[in-house]
């Protein structure tokens, strides 16, 4: 059956900030999954079980589809990106009650979804970092960030009273200050984003990498400082929207709030996806020196490191090193023994037959 011509859904032709706004959301969401998936992969190929971080941010694109399902109804049914006369005239007083309703509901996921992407990362940061320095400060901020949540979905779920007021003005009721509410949550994710951003940048640049990884870790800080400047852009636009024209001024700020989750939840999945990049690519994708890898936080938790001496040797530049397996590691999902690294070595992949070569003679 064919809708009338009247109806807000034939008016999406001249709908451009809709259009924009639902065209961005897609392309992102679309990333958004190829970047998941690629971090269950990574965890795969490193016979990792998910962790409290993946499972977050699986939790997380959950309720972003969630968000994204609820933009493109106020988009194609709710005329969200035109004027608020158009909106009346198209499709009358009524609307503007589903709309309300539906803002309600995307404000809430927004909250939730920003909380969960932040202590995924804040999580990651406590399993693969042991240093005090990092681990107590992301307690701290995480406890921060579970309160803001906490508080944020509870401010604005009862910004009313009762609730139902929030999209029937008629209600016996009063309510909160919508802008002071909105604008308060933002400049506490701003300010808690950007410690979560900057918390591990003098641990990192205190390891020895390579010009690659940590090029490729800049610029992760960079987009995550990135996030921090949008959802500042977005506590401004707050002063600027006009309450008698809610459906055209909230597709802007919507365009640029939609960005903040779907970027986080990328940001949060690139330190993940060496190993998937390393498969597709059959190369090193972060090239780090020897010395790197043994130190790497992930590794020192399963392995126990012994440098050996290298006296007598000829290659005495190198460093020799026994890893030991502890026996938690070896009842657990690695294989069981020690490696000896000599200065003629090779590694034998359990899972391939693809094998690593280091010795003189044979590159010789």
């Amino acid at each position: 059956m064919a809708l009338p011509s009247d109806t807000l859904v034939h008016s999406l032709g001249h709908n451009a900030l809709g259009k924009i706004d639902i065209a961005v959301q897609s392309v992102l969401l679309a990333i958004v999954f190829v970047f998941v998936g690629l971090r269950l992969w990574s965890r795969r190929l490193q016979w990792v079980p998910l962790q409290l971080n993946d499972l977050l941010i699986m939790v997380a694109t959950f309720f972003m589809v969630g968000r994204y399902m609820v933009e493109i109804i106020m988009v194609v049914v709710c005329g969200m990106g035109l004027h608020s006369t158009e909106v009346a005239q198209v499709g009358g007083s009524e609307i503007f009650v589903q709309f309300n309703q539906l803002t309600y509901a995307g404000d809430l996921l927004w909250v939730t979804v920003i909380a969960l992407i932040q202590l995924s990362v804040l999580a990651y940061y406590v399993h693969n970092f042991g240093q005090r320095t990092i681990t107590l400060p992301a307690y701290v901020i995480m406890s921060l960030c579970s309160a803001l949540w906490v508080a944020g979905s509870f401010a604005t779920a009862f910004l009313c009273t009762p609730p139902k007021r929030i999209w029937l003005a008629d209600t016996p009721g009063h309510c909160g200050d919508r802008k002071m509410l909105h604008t308060g949550i933002n400049a506490s994710e701003t300010i808690l984003s950007f410690f979560i951003v900057i918390l591990p940048i003098p641990l990192i640049w205190g390891i020895p990498l390579s010009k690659t990884r940590k090029t490729s870790l800049a610029c992760i800080q960079v987009l995550g400082l990135g996030i921090v400047a949008i959802i500042a852009i977005c506590m401004k636009m707050e002063f600027d929207l006009d309450p008698k024209d809610s459906t055209y001024g909230s597709a802007r700020k919507s365009i640029l709030s939609c960005i903040v989750p779907l970027l986080g939840i990328i940001v949060a999945c690139l330190p993940t996806l060496e190993p998937a990049i390393q498969r597709m690519f059959k190369i090193s994708a972060l090239p780090s020196p020897v010395r790197a890898s043994i130190h790497d936080p992930t590794f020192a938790r399963y392995w126990k490191t012994t440098v050996l001496p290298g006296r007598g040797m000829e290659e005495s530049e190198m460093p020799l090193v026994t890893l030991t397996q502890p026996f938690v590691a070896k009842m657990s999902y690695l294989a069981p023994g020690n490696i000896q690294v000599t200065s003629h070595w090779e590694v034998h992949s359990s899972r391939s037959s693809a094998r690593l070569d280091r010795s003189p003679v044979r590159q010789a």
